[in-house]
């Protein structure tokens, strides 16, 4: 059964201006994200004009261990102008400085996490380690959108900085390193002027060789981490030949087959979800909506 009274509070919120954010509708109307999406959704009067990047996650928990991120909720709030059908051509100009916004943001990002790699790493040890940034900031999709952090509730500032460390097989380096990087992160989630979380990982190139067998859910996520991360600074020689091992065990077309099953089964998913309100209720596809499992995932190694 469609809303037409959600719909038409929707539509009192979108003509008084060019377009809104899926955000601005939820937090003026009462937190009901479901209803707001599927509306908006199946609405002949509402437009959607999404502007985000979609790309691989693996889930150990959805059957063939491929979805996509970010998730449709996540998309739809932080990633998606709404507007009237009349205004289409301005919520694509809106979408498009919304584009630009978390372009900027993401180099701040970047500024931010080179300032953590040369707090933590001196020359010698930075000359021997090659730092990918992963997560949103590679796709220049960082938001700013306060978020509390997974283990203290602290609110941070957005989008995750997300940092992989590769060296060659040196223990005492990598202990090091997550030493250094460990301390830091304490007090940029601490410090009230920062508030930043750190995510990282320390890998080895041996870890690459092990990992390129593509079995596990641990193993891909490795895998596709190191290949969609982009160098931020460092020993640039020890990330190439990271991503070498990798491709030449052909991860990349693994990677594209996983992203193509994601992107057929998020369609598939939308749709049925748009049609049957009841449908949000199974288990998958409330994976597939929702996001508040949305850590990321390289940490799992």
């Amino acid at each position: 059964m469609f809303d037409h009274a959600l719909e038409a509070r929707i539509l009192d919120i979108v003509n008084a201006t060019d377009s809104v954010a899926g955000m601005d509708l939820v937090n003026a109307l009462d937190n009901k994200h479901f209803e707001i999406w599927r509306t908006c959704n199946n609405s002949e009067k509402i437009y959607t004009t999404p502007f985000g990047r979609y790309y691989l996650r693996i889930d150990d928990k959805v059957e063939g261990l491929a979805r996509l991120s970010p998730s449709i909720l996540r998309g739809f709030l932080t990633y998606t102008r709404i507007s009237t059908l009349e205004n289409a051509e301005l919520a694509a100009r809106d979408a498009k400085i919304c584009r630009a916004e978390h372009e900027r943001i993401s180099d701040e990002k970047r500024s931010i996490a080179r300032q953590i790699v040369k707090e933590c790493l001196n020359e010698e040890q930075l000359s021997k380690t090659g730092v990918l940034i992963a997560g949103d900031v590679c796709r220049n999709m960082a938001h700013l959108v306060p978020r509390p952090e997974r283990s203290t509730g602290k609110l941070v500032n957005g989008s995750d900085i997300d940092l992989i460390f590769i060296i060659e097989d040196d223990p005492a380096l990598k202990a090091a390193i997550t030493e250094a990087v460990i301390e830091t992160k304490n007090i940029y989630l601490q410090h009230p002027a920062l508030r930043e979380e750190i995510d990282f990982v320390v890998n080895t190139l041996p870890h690459y060789h092990t990992v390129s067998q593509f079995q596990t859910a641990k193993q891909m996520i490795s895998c596709k981490a190191a290949l969609e991360g982009e160098y931020l600074t460092g020993n640039a020689s020890l990330t190439r030949r990271a991503t070498d091992i990798l491709m030449l065990a052909e991860i990349p077309k693994k990677i594209i087959h996983l992203t193509e099953r994601a992107f057929s089964e998020r369609i598939g998913t939308m749709e049925r979800l748009r049609k049957d309100p009841d449908v949000i209720g199974q288990a998958r596809e409330r994976r597939l909506f929702y996001f508040s499992d949305e850590i990321w995932e390289f940490m799992l190694d």
